[in-house]
């Protein structure tokens, strides 16, 4: 028989001329306990006893997770805890009223409870929990603690406590892809009793009891759970067997209680009885709740390498697309079920290890059509933006395969976080109609309101409250790509909340864009509808314009808008890059799309073939361009195009508006008698010499006005001592040039210091397909030519490791 004493945590008890205050019982993962009264989750929380016999006021009492931090959170003013009598206190990152500003780890962590002048109240330190079972003092205010699998929170600890935990079960075969049909053995301690089911569900004690090896002759789940007397159930142990399975994309496997998906009363991807109205459904649905179940998920890389593996939660993401049969999912990482990150780089062409939370998107408008279109658009836009990484993915929930899936990162503020290293609360967020959300965002609006914007000084304001050159790619993305949906809905903006945050826009959701609507061809001029004054609630409505019809008052934006979408539509937008990113991203899905399609048989139905529906985007590739200038005249009353042709020598390259034209000879249309600011930008070792042609200077940064074809020439030289060459402080990556390219590239890499210098070359799904080099190098400046005839037409990523720096680029691949 186990002993009931689990152990006894390193208390520290209270200080003697401390109130008799302790923590007295605390939950890390909480599924199903309990939900908070003010938010509806089922978040971590403290249970405090007051052994005293007289009620005892915590204002400014601190609570912490850390005990280095002992005041990481304070009580409210006229927080009262009576005698003898329990507080629960929500530890879920709230931060408001009795919601602390942490969470609880259930991989283990501290709680310390502490006075206002700083003395020890009373502290803990635990090891790893389990879901749904407490940990407490029995009885209460006692040195002991034990687990309760009936937690009692907010009450005396009077439920029967247990003996400890059982060991997990072992299992003959880990999770993964297998040939053939397989059998899996289970072992567990002596005197275990070993639990599974096959179809997701957490064993139970009325589960079928383990006697004998299983076979698996298809794709299935197993979850098994060790029972023990006197003991909890042991963790549970969930294994995915994939068999015969052929896939040419990452696999992302979910493994869940049923119930949590199909229940009538609280799954969330039905339709259900416990719903809600909204997102276009005027009727209740269960979907439209923001419920988050727990879910285990595998990811599987496409030579089926198990990349991460963990606990998570999941919810339904997304607005109205929630109405399709197939679902988009967000998956987050929490304590309470177990890892509060996802420690991978599950996009390769990121230098980001961590994440707190992937969606799994079904493509959402573009569900009907090609199941890559917001994928795609984000994949060929340049520039200051931020935007989503995309991988291909297929999903398997409880073994039954479930489609092709968009994994993307979540645009949040840990997303924000992990691209600009800040704090993610100091980040300031705002999601759609961002009026009256933010003081700081209002108070913009004013200054345009109450200013003349035309005049320098007032423009030179808004420069230090928002990135406008960001705000020029972001504008130009949503404009170019004729998003039909904007700019009154997808629309999030963020600023860090120190003194000289400015704002930046987020690009997403861009499924109506590239012929994905019958308002998003590519004659239709979205640049005139981001421009009406008078639009309609959708998807035009004036607060959302105003911005930028504000912006377009001043001429130094102006021009600069006018003459960067010039430069982007011969760039960026170029068709050849453009049709490169759309074959790429097809041929990555094309093996999956015939399963696809027989799975969820409405998906892909806008058009005779899914080939066709691919099409459309081409067409739109093709055609965008020369409606992009005829809008750019109609609206904006330029009066027609202008040949740059600009020969940018070795040594450099040359910026129109902020944006890198391609080096070598070349031709540009750009605006006629628009003002254009370019910029010649010299490589390490060189500097710039002057321009000549159609303007003489030695100025990096001129402004021409084109009146007709001018012809234009950046002369660069080797720096003042040609024989000692500068090296630059730390590890660069140059874009590839020429950037598209069909059989051959060059790629430069400056390296500091000598050491092992690393080029390799991957494709979209992250799989390796050529290594330029691996090997000790000298330091200073290399080139390195990529032979491509082998691969197909594609965006690759190219990744350079020298030291301590990683970098990663794209190019695109042309046949």
């Amino acid at each position: 028989m186990w002993a009931l004493v689990l152990w006894t945590l390193g208390s520290t008890p209270s200080a003697e001329a401390q109130p008799r205050i302790f923590v007295n019982e605390f939950l890390a993962s909480n599924t199903t306990v309990i939900a908070d009264p003010d938010f509806g989750d089922f978040a971590d929380w403290i249970e405090l006893y007051n052994a005293e016999p007289d009620a005892v006021d915590l204002g400014g009492y601190t609570l912490t997770d850390d005990l280095d931090l002992p005041s990481r959170w304070r009580f409210p003013e006229g927080t009262v805890i009576p005698a003898g009598g329990f507080l629960l206190v929500w530890a879920d990152d709230e931060s408001t009223g009795l919601h602390t500003d942490f969470k609880l780890s259930a991989g283990g962590e501290q709680i310390g409870l502490y006075a206002p002048d700083g003395t020890v109240v009373d502290t803990l330190t635990y090891g790893e929990q389990t879901t749904d079972i407490s940990l407490g003092r029995s009885p209460d205010g006692s040195p002991t603690f034990r687990f309760f699998e009936t937690p009692t929170p907010g009450a005396p600890n009077v439920t029967d406590p247990s003996g400890g935990i059982a060991e997990a079960p072992t299992s003959s075969l880990a999770g993964g892809f297998y040939a053939g049909p397989q059998t899996v053995t289970l072992t567990a301690a002596s005197g275990a009793t070993i639990r599974y089911t096959r179809d997701g569900t957490p064993p139970t004690e009325d589960s079928p009891v383990y006697t004998a090896p299983l076979t698996f002759t298809e794709t299935g789940v197993l979850r098994a759970v060790a029972f023990q007397p006197d003991r909890l159930p042991s963790p549970v142990v969930t294994r995915t067997l994939f068999i015969d399975e052929a896939v040419t994309v990452p696999v992302v496997s979910l493994v869940t209680d049923p119930a949590n998906f199909f229940s009538d009363t609280s799954g969330i991807y039905v339709e259900g009885t416990n719903g809600i109205p909204g997102r276009c459904r005027n009727d209740p649905v269960n979907w439209n709740q923001d419920w988050e179940r727990p879910v285990h998920v595998a990811f599987y890389e496409p030579d089926g390498t198990l990349g991460f593996e963990q606990g998570m939660g999941v919810q339904i993401f997304g607005g109205c697309s929630r109405i399709y049969p197939q679902k988009s999912l967000t998956l987050r990482a929490r304590a309470r079920y177990g890892a509060s990150k996802v420690d991978y780089r599950v996009f390769p062409d990121l230098d980001i290890d961590e994440f707190d939370d992937l969606v799994l998107r079904s493509s959402a408008q573009d569900w009907w059509r090609t199941m890559f279109r917001d994928a795609a658009i984000q994949t060929m836009a340049e520039g200051d933006l931020d935007k989503q990484a995309y991988r291909p993915a297929i999903v398997f929930l409880n073994g039954d395969y479930w489609g092709i899936h968009n994994l993307r990162e979540k645009l949040n503020e840990d997303y924000v976080a992990a691209h600009y290293d800040i704090d993610k609360d100091e980040v300031e967020l705002l999601d759609g109609d961002p009026r009256g959300d933010s003081p700081h965002y209002d108070a913009l609006l004013d200054y345009l309101v109450a200013n003349d914007i035309s005049q320098a000084q007032h423009f030179a304001y808004v420069q230090t409250q928002m990135d406008v050159d960001a705000y020029l790619d972001y504008l130009i993305a949503e404009i170019y790509s004729a998003n039909a949906d904007w700019p009154g809905n997808n629309l999030k903006l963020w600023r860090s909340d120190a003194t000289d945050g400015r704002w930046r826009w987020m690009l997403f959701d861009l499924d109506f864009g590239f012929g994905g609507n019958a308002d998003g061809e590519a004659s239709d001029n979205t640049l005139a509808l981001a421009l009406d004054p008078a639009g309609p609630p959708w998807p035009n409505p004036p607060w959302s314009t105003f911005l930028f019809r504000q912006l377009m008052e001043n001429d130094t934006f102006r021009h600069a808008f006018i003459q960067r979408l010039a430069a982007r539509t011969a760039t960026t937008y170029a068709p050849d890059r453009v049709l490169g990113v759309i074959d790429s991203l097809q041929a990555g899905i094309a093996a999956e799309i015939p399963r696809h399609k027989e799975r969820w048989r409405r998906s892909i139905s806008f058009g005779s073939s899914w080939d066709a529906l691919v099409d459309v985007m081409r067409d739109f590739a093709r055609n965008r361009p020369v409606q992009m200038r005829g809008h750019v005249t109609e609206t904006l009353g330029v009066v027609g195009s202008a040949a740059l042709e600009l020969d940018a020598a070795e040594g450099g390259r040359v910026l129109a508006e902020g944006v890198p034209l391609p080096r070598g000879a070349s031709r540009f249309p750009f605006y006629r008698e628009v003002p254009l600011r370019l910029t010649a930008v010299p490589d390490e070792g060189y500097r710039f010499a002057d321009w000549s042609g159609g303007v003489a200077s030695s100025d990096e940064t001129i402004s021409v006005v084109l009146t007709g074809a001018t012809a234009l020439t950046a002369t660069f030289a080797i720096g003042t001592d040609a024989e000692a060459e500068p090296v630059p402080a730390q590890a660069q990556l140059a874009q590839n040039y020429p950037n598209p390219f069909r059989t051959q590239t060059q790629i430069e890499v400056t390296h500091p210091m000598p050491g092992p210098l690393a080029v390799t070359v991957y494709d979209l799904l992250g799989r390796e397909v050529l290594r330029l080099v691996d090997e000790h190098r000298a330091a200073g400046t290399h080139t390195f030519t990529l032979d491509a005839t082998t691969l197909p037409s594609g965006v690759y990523t190219y990744a350079m490791s020298s030291g301590d720096t990683h970098a990663v680029r794209r190019m695109v691949v042309l046949r």
